[in-house]
């Protein structure tokens, strides 16, 4: 093969490389993006679920009735009961804040593994892959395909003793 043939080839192969990392980059821009957009619903949601308990729990009520419910002094030690009546509207609510959670997880779960990142499972730090142990709490850090295995040998050793006592998986 000619210098000039090789040369295209290594050029073609690093153009490659170099448009594919672009797209990595994009899609971390827009993951990113979609974090911070789903962040921001969570605020308004939480602003939202506030005032509708507030408005649900002390309708009708001015300031100086809702002291005297709640009272200044050890309002801790009591046990005060607040009826929502529109419940359907915080679940949603709820359910929705829980969602956007989940989106936010799934994104920076797919951001860590395109920049070869993961989370220490004990203190939630970013570190990078193929360590052994966590630089910021000292946990070990164990690698994806010993993972099964590991929990595995963890359901084992939590796993009651058979008693002899047979369970309805064991008759069937």
């Amino acid at each position: 093969m000619s210098f000039w043939e090789e040369l295209g080839q290594k050029l073609t192969q690093n153009g490659q490389e170099v448009m594919q990392k672009t797209r990595e980059i994009a899609g971390v821009v827009t993951m990113n993006a979609d974090i911070s957009d789903s962040k921001r619903k969570i605020r308004d949601l939480y602003a939202e679920l506030g005032e509708l308990v507030v408005n649900e729990a002390f309708e009708g009520m001015s300031a100086e009735a809702i002291k005297q419910v709640l009272g200044d002094e050890h309002a801790d030690d009591k046990n005060i009961e607040i009826v929502l009546r529109n419940w359907k509207a915080i679940y949603s609510k709820a359910m929705f804040i829980r969602s956007e959670q989940e989106v936010i997880a799934i994104n920076e779960a797919k951001i860590n593994e395109l920049k070869a990142e993961t989370k220490c499972p004990a203190c939630g730090s970013r570190i990078s892959k193929g360590i052994s142990f966590c630089p910021n709490c000292g946990a070990k850090i164990v690698p994806p395909q010993e993972a099964p295995a590991a929990n595995e040998a963890a359901k084992q050793a939590a796993a009651p003793e058979n008693t002899g006592a047979e369970t309805a998986e064991d008759k069937q």
